[in-house]
């Protein structure tokens, strides 16, 4: 299981986005590509839900809860975006670029000879 997730929706011409990083123990909520909130967990209290608030821009503005659900350690993450009484599932969006391919699990990605010469060099000067 990934330890980061994604979860994108388009809402009323806005692109809202929750990500999570380090086990969903950090979890930031993007608007239009803003950070808008944030919730850091300490690592011994795991909730089940994670609930951040904001608004969506607009005259007026429109508030709404994003609701981050873990079921365990083995299942991943769901999310949902409740906006004037409605809720909307969320659905999980790839961490890697467009166009790239993942690498293949349990191997690490290959690092570039260049980068990886730059960074010896940089801890022997």
């Amino acid at each position: 299981m990934s330890r980061a997730h994604r979860f994108h929706l388009e809402m009323d011409g806005h692109s809202v986005t929750v990500q999570t990083r380090h086990a969903a123990r950090e979890t930031e909520l993007l608007v239009d590509g803003k950070v808008v909130g944030y919730q850091r967990t300490p690592t011994r209290h795991r909730p089940s839900a994670t609930v951040l608030t904001a608004e969506l821009p607009g005259d007026p503005p429109k508030p709404f809860a994003v609701a981050l659900h873990s079921r365990g350690a083995e299942d991943a993450p769901t999310c949902a975006l409740e906006i004037a009484g409605r809720s909307h599932a969320m659905s999980e969006s790839p961490l890697i670029r467009p166009g790239t391919v993942p690498p293949a699990a349990g191997r690490p990605p290959l690092r570039s000879a260049r980068g990886l010469l730059r960074r010896t060099l940089r801890r022997w000067v």
